[in-house]
């Protein structure tokens, strides 16, 4: 292992397991957030180097890959390091393993924005360092193209659904989103690939309006506020 890959063992709880007995997909992104945030900071992205630029990391995309659902009581091992920059955007990538078997890996795209102006930071105002890898994992991030989408219902976003930034967390609109899937309905269904792009920022008391559609596995899914998109997600479905 290089300097520059960071790892934690996570264990999948009974807060992380839906009624059907496996992970919720905010479960992986819950992981994912806790490892890259404390992997910026063992590379010198931390509060204070992002203070020098009064500024805060933010989530613009990710997209994991999962070969089978995730169970509760299992232990998972997540690997995860910088890949590349490829604009103001900061990718960073992460693999998933259940003891010796990898189980998934997943593509992250973050950004830097200043807290004032909230306009994306260049890489090299923030005066660190951070070596390109590559591991095998190239794919780029890119918007979900439009479908037929319907109305399915409204969420308003509460108390419970923010992040320190008074924004809607990014963990919680993955739940949101998952609740446009439909898993409820299906016992042998599990997301097997998910997207996730995080359009703009959304404030408490804030009602999305989750828009979706479906072609055949993939479930395409928008939430709005008003002609504002803030959410677009594309998740595929596989059975066990």
């Amino acid at each position: 292992m290089t300097a520059y890959q960071f790892e934690k063992e996570f264990v999948l709880e009974v807060g992380h397991i839906d009624g059907r007995q496996i992970a919720r997909p905010s479960a992986l992104v819950d992981f994912m957030q806790e490892l890259a945030t404390n992997h910026a900071e063992a590379l010198g992205l931390d509060k204070a180097a992002r203070e020098r630029c009064n500024a805060f990391w933010v989530l613009s995309r990710l997209k994991y890959y999962l070969n089978r659902p995730l169970r509760q009581h299992e232990k998972l091992r997540v690997v995860t390091w910088p890949r590349k920059i490829k604009g103001a955007l900061w990718y960073r990538d992460f693999r998933f393993f259940a003891g010796e078997e990898e189980v998934g890996h997943a593509v992250t795209a973050w950004s830097i924005i200043s807290a004032d102006q909230h306009k994306l930071v260049r890489p090299k105002a923030m005066q660190v360092d951070v070596p390109e890898q590559e591991f095998g994992i190239t794919e780029l991030l890119s918007q979900i193209p439009d479908h037929n989408l319907q109305p399915y219902f409204a969420r308003q976003v509460h108390y419970s659904d923010i992040d320190i930034n008074r924004h809607l967390n990014n963990v919680k609109a993955v739940d949101i989103l998952s609740d446009a899937i439909g898993l409820e309905k299906h016992d042998d269904w599990y997301v097997s690939e998910f997207q996730v792009n995080y359009k703009a920022e959304t404030a408490c008391g804030t009602t999305l309006q989750l828009l979706r559609a479906q072609e055949g596995n993939e479930i395409y899914i928008k939430a709005m506020d008003g002609e504002q998109e803030k959410l677009q997600a594309k998740a595929t479905i596989a059975t066990f």
